[in-house]
């Protein structure tokens, strides 16, 4: 702030007084502030053309001065504000509650560039926090599916309407009340299921409990029974449904959607929309089950005079033995077969599981098998069908040590179905539960457990274990069992275990085969051992037609009911070509033991698939 200084001048008589005071000083006042507003904007047209050195050096040479004429200079009587160059200029701290403006004129260089910086860091920082605020409302939506883009639009407009969401409260409210109500009747429902069953253990226990106690864990029941019947209840549409588009509104493919119309499979649902767990085993015993029923229960035929059934001989089929394969009882007539028969059967029955083993053939030879399988690494094993290969040499080598540390013994068998049954019967002989200790993998089930040892899989499972674990680092034995029937994964399986024997030669592989033909297999494993193991536990007696027959389907069926009307109560198991002829067959055969009704003993027709 500048010096301020006061002189008095001498005045004329005519300008002494009052009035002339006054009116010198209006004019002053008035001229004053047209000068000091020319003078504001004279300097703010200067101050934005010169640069702040040119300025400060501008401004110290000027020296403001009242505008007035040479003729009436000395006649003056009043004050005059001026600056002097040889005065220093000192600064008067200003009076409090007064406030202070400093112009750029009274700042230095330092000052006006520390300004001049904070003002362009405040710039920066403002244009930052716009940056910024734009990314922040420029959500990114999803354009893959426009549900959810709608969403995000939705709540974007919620977060900058205030009246938006003062209305969409209570729909929030409501919203979150039913979803806090979801988990609190879960939590509840899963409380009410612990309380039913210790109350259920509380009353199969024996407790003594009043009349009020039963009728609350009745009234606890019935509640967690509509409970539940309540969960299953779903809005499913029975049947194909088609898949949703994976076209979006934009012309663009949603991934999510199309991968899931391309490998989403259908799922068999139930009345309540839940999936069903059926395996195929399940579902093909339940299907032979109901059959057996309908034709059990199904009424018959009573004879009443009407007719007389007639089977002539001459139509049957000529039957001409052609050799003779004798069993443990050769020698014996037929009454003398069918009465050792009978005995038989009453000894079997009191047999136990562990006798019945030891009368099958292949039990005499159990030492000697072992004793070659430690001395040979590749056995060829021929016995007939019915001598215990399939059921017994898995657990010969379980007993011999074969699956300590964690190891397994693998039985291949080219039919799902014998896969199963061979497991079941072998998980009974050795007394355990199926699925522990034994167990059986086909496609779409895999029925074993970390505790397997013994198990039995078709070919096609053991080559997708060799695709995941192509040393089978987990197995100490193989046997590939029904190897004469050589399908194409029996084929690719003895390829690749010729190669793997050669890199594991811990690996056990053993090739059974019901044909004395296996000079094939014994040359193809670089001449392999061949172990036969004779005998059988049933005489075979093989018949052939003198001619061929025109209809073997026809012949195949005559000769059923030949058999069926002829000889004593037991079994027959006719071999087709395919699912085709099987349903053909059992159609005709239940037609004709219709027609025959009561005449001929009870035939029951179990049709089986070896798929």
């Amino acid at each position: 702030m500048s010096g301020k200084k006061y002189a008095l001048l001498p005045m004329d008589e005519d300008e002494v007084g009052p009035a002339k005071v006054v009116e010198k000083k209006k004019e002053k006042r008035r001229h004053g502030e047209k000068s000091s507003s020319s003078r504001r904007e004279k300097h703010r047209d200067r101050s934005r053309e010169r640069s702040p050195k040119r300025e400060l050096e501008h401004r110290s040479k000027t020296i403001r001065r009242r505008e007035a004429n040479d003729a009436d200079f000395d006649d003056r009587w009043g004050d005059e504000e001026y600056v002097s160059e040889e005065e220093p200029e000192f600064q008067e701290s200003a009076p409090k509650r007064v406030k202070t403006s400093h112009s750029d004129d009274d700042l230095d260089d330092e000052e006006r560039e520390r300004r001049k910086d904070q003002a362009e860091k405040e710039a920066f920082a403002k244009r930052l926090r716009d940056k910024d605020a734009d990314k922040t409302k420029k959500i990114v939506e999803d354009r893959s599916s426009t549900k959810d883009g709608n969403i995000l639009a939705q709540r974007r407009a919620l977060a900058e309407d205030a009246a938006a969401r003062s209305a969409a409260l209570p729909d929030l409210r409501e919203r979150s009340r039913q979803e806090y109500l979801k988990k609190r009747e879960a939590e509840r429902l899963a409380l009410l299921r612990k309380q039913v069953a210790e109350e259920t253990e509380e009353l199969r226990s024996g407790a003594r409990l009043s009349e009020k106690e039963k009728a609350e864990f009745a009234k606890n029941r019935e509640v967690l029974r509509i409970a539940e019947e309540r969960l299953r209840i779903d809005d499913h549409l029975d049947g194909y449904a088609m898949p949703e588009d994976y076209i979006t509104e934009k012309g663009k493919i949603d991934r999510k959607k199309k991968e899931d119309a391309m490998y989403k499979r259908y799922v068999e649902k139930d009345e309540y929309g839940q999936e069903k767990f059926v395996t195929e085993h399940e579902e093909w015993e339940r299907e032979q089950a109901s059959k057996a029923k309908a034709q059990i229960q199904s009424t018959e035929r009573f004879d009443q005079g009407e007719y007389d059934y007639v089977l002539d001989e001459e139509q049957g089929i000529k039957w001409v033995m052609d050799s003779r394969l004798p069993g443990e009882g050769k020698g014996l007539s037929k009454e003398e077969r069918f009465l050792a028969a009978q005995l038989d059967a009453a000894e079997k029955k009191a047999l136990s599981m562990e006798e019945t083993r030891k009368s099958l053939p292949i039990y005499a030879y159990r030492d000697e098998l072992l004793a070659a399988l430690e001395q040979f690494q590749i056995l060829v094993i021929v016995g007939e069908t019915g001598s215990g290969k399939t059921t017994q040499l898995p657990q010969y080598l379980h007993e011999a040590g074969y699956t300590k540390g964690g190891l397994k013994v693998g039985c291949t068998q080219p039919r799902r179905v014998a896969a199963m049954s061979v497991a079941a019967r072998v998980a009974d002989e050795m007394g355990v539960k199926l699925g522990n200790e034994v167990g059986y993998a086909i496609r779409f089930e895999d029925n074993t457990s970390d505790k397997t040892v013994l198990k039995y899989m078709t070919d096609g499972m053991l080559l997708r274990e060799f695709m995941t674990e192509p040393d089978l680092g987990g197995y100490s034995a193989i046997i590939i069992d029904e190897a004469h029937e050589r399908g194409v994964n029996t084929d690719i399986l003895l390829a690749l275990l010729k190669d793997l024997a050669r890199e594991r030669p811990e690996l056990k592989v053993l090739i059974s085969s019901a044909t004395m033909n296996a000079k094939g297999f014994s040359d193809y494993f670089d001449g392999a051992n061949i172990f036969n193991i004779p005998g059988r536990r049933y005489p075979v007696d093989i018949h052939y037609t003198p001619q061929p027959e025109a209809n073997y389907l026809a012949a195949a069926i005559t000769t059923i009911f030949q058999i069926h009307t002829s000889q004593p109560k037991g079994d027959i198991l006719v071999f087709l070509t395919g699912q085709d002829e099987i349903d053909s067959a059992e159609q005709n055969i239940t037609e004709i033991a219709r027609k025959l009704g009561s005449r001929v003993p009870e035939l029951v027709i179990c049709p089986a698939f070896t798929h």
